[in-house]
């Protein structure tokens, strides 16, 4: 069993790898205009950060903070970012169950490994119904059992079907009303039970795409696949906040063997602890000083910046989204790997990528991988042009969609992503025709081919600040930014957002550069 799922796991990360010029290296640039290149971008950046804490520190009076007297950080915290102070207390205050889960899984690893996903089961539940009430707690079984009573038919489209029924059926408002009069008077219940039935909708259709694989004839006993279904599930370190773990990493994980304890694993444990924590203690601190999310509701202050705070802003937005989710993967994420397991590695920073597509390639790598494997893989097979290519970019994108939630700002948000994605696409297809290779070897000789692929790169990163904003914020704010930019702002604003995209692109690729050397340094 163990070296089945391996090999399983194994095959799985072939198809997700970046295939792609993996070790193809930028053209050289001179020390002089790099060091240009890293101190303009981090100078703007820093810049900007400053007017946006002045804009922020004078507007707080304003914005619906709350106020903080006995603290030693600041008068007023933006506690207005749902997803932060309803998880990070939680993980807190949950925090000696998680640690009594890790030492009870440890014992039942080496003494009784079969009845692991039972173990998670009952422990969950001791969990999950103080935490969302019993209501909250069957909806989390309602809908793997659902999932696996379709799985029965081994009709990958009818789990589908099934799947987005599911998933549409919890972000209508007629569905969520009934559930909120269901629920107890817990506090965010309704968000809470939300999420977690999210998660476990994703990884109930994980499990039924699998087991379609490698089961196609219903060979496997249907009572254990049912307790590896829900023990997958409902598996306490990723119940709440993820990530996503494909299942073919959960049943490797599951026949690992038990692995005595020794000082050094310990310590290094504790240090991976303390490294989150860290990262933790230092995002609440910025929420002291830095009001972005409360601006959420005023778009009209948004209008009232200067382009530098704005700009501070946008950078803000995206340095806390990253550090919050390093926090919320990176916790849950220890738990697993002391009990054997290997889950994606949490966010990079998606702020020092070079191409669009690494974004997400690199961000959620859970995520990434699951719609690799089960809807762009798939639909495109082995017929690289590049229509089947963009058909499956389209579906990719729409699962994006349904999975954030069908509303018209994730649309938005999805919608310009995906022609970003696109016009990616486009320009690898036309890189690769012997015209235009000639074109560019004899106008654009080494060096000058990567500043003017920089400078076609700042085409897609401007209209992805507009994007962001509209996820991590709302319309209203993103269309202030794109006037901004594009329009009351030029050709000033233009211009300065393009150089420092521009300085942006310079700092990815050398860093990329960097990262292969040291690869090849290794191979060698």
């Amino acid at each position: 069993m163990s070296a089945t799922s391996e090999i399983l796991r194994d095959r799985d990360r072939q198809k997700w790898q970046h295939p792609k010029n993996v070790n193809q290296l930028f053209p050289t640039l001179s020390w002089i205009e790099l060091t240009f290149y890293f101190i303009s971008f981090w100078s703007g950046c820093f810049y900007s950060l400053y007017r946006f804490y002045r804009t922020s520190q004078r507007w707080g009076q304003y914005l619906p903070v709350t106020p903080m007297h006995d603290s030693w950080f600041g008068t007023r915290q933006d506690q207005t970012d749902l997803e932060w102070f309803v998880w990070i207390p939680i993980m807190l205050s949950y925090a000696p169950w998680g640690l009594l889960h890790v030492v009870l899984a440890q014992l039942i690893r080496k003494f009784f490994p079969q009845h692991l996903c039972s173990f998670y089961i009952a422990f969950s539940v001791c969990v999950t119904v103080p935490l969302i009430g019993r209501v909250g707690t069957a909806l989390c079984f309602v809908v793997p059992s659902v999932m696996f009573v379709v799985l029965l038919t081994r009709l990958k489209l009818i789990i589908w079907l099934t799947w987005c029924l599911i998933l549409i059926l919890f972000n209508t408002q007629f569905f969520l009303s009934y559930m909120e009069s269901w629920l107890e008077e817990i506090h965010e219940g309704e968000y809470k039970v939300s999420v977690m039935v999210a998660w476990i909708i994703l990884r109930s259709l994980s499990f039924s795409l699998e087991i379609c694989d490698t089961d196609p004839d219903g060979q496997l006993q249907p009572a254990p696949l049912l307790t590896m279904l829900l023990g997958y599930c409902l598996y306490l370190p990723f119940l709440c906040t993820g990530p996503y773990m494909p299942f073919t990493d959960f049943q490797a994980g599951l026949s690992e063997p038990y692995r005595i304890w020794t000082l050094r694993r310990l310590v290094g444990v504790l240090l991976q602890v303390l490294r989150f924590l860290w990262w933790m203690g230092f995002t609440q601190v910025l929420l002291f000083h830095f009001y972005a999310h409360s601006l959420h509701f005023m778009p009209e202050l948004v209008k009232k910046m200067t382009s530098w705070s704005m700009a501070g802003f946008v950078y803000f937005l995206t340095a806390f989204l990253q550090l919050k989710y390093v926090v919320l993967y990176g916790l849950p994420s220890v738990l697993a790997r002391v009990e054997g397991y290997d889950p994606p590695r949490h966010p990079r920073c998606t702020l020092m990528t070079y191409r669009f597509s690494d974004v997400w390639r690199y961000f959620d790598h859970g995520l990434y991988r699951f719609m690799l494997k089960h809807i762009y893989i798939p639909w495109v097979g082995s017929d690289m042009s590049l229509t089947r290519q963009l058909q499956g970019t389209a579906l990719v994108f729409t699962f994006v969609y349904v999975w954030h939630g069908v509303s018209t700002q994730v649309f938005w948000w999805a919608m310009i992503n995906f022609f970003g994605i696109v016009a990616e696409k486009l320009g690898d297809y036309i890189s690769h025709f012997p015209a235009y290779e000639a074109f560019e070897s004899r106008w654009f000789p080494g060096s000058w081919q990567r500043r003017l692929h920089g400078l076609v790169a700042v085409c897609l990163y401007v209209p992805s600040l507009t994007a962001l904003v509209i996820f991590l914020s709302n319309l209203d704010n993103a269309l202030v930014i794109g006037d901004r930019i594009f329009i009351s702002g030029f050709p000033h604003c233009t211009l300065s957002t393009f150089f420092f995209m521009f300085c942006l692109g310079q700092c990815s690729m050398e860093l990329q550069n960097w990262k292969i050397r040291q690869k090849l340094r290794k191979q060698s």
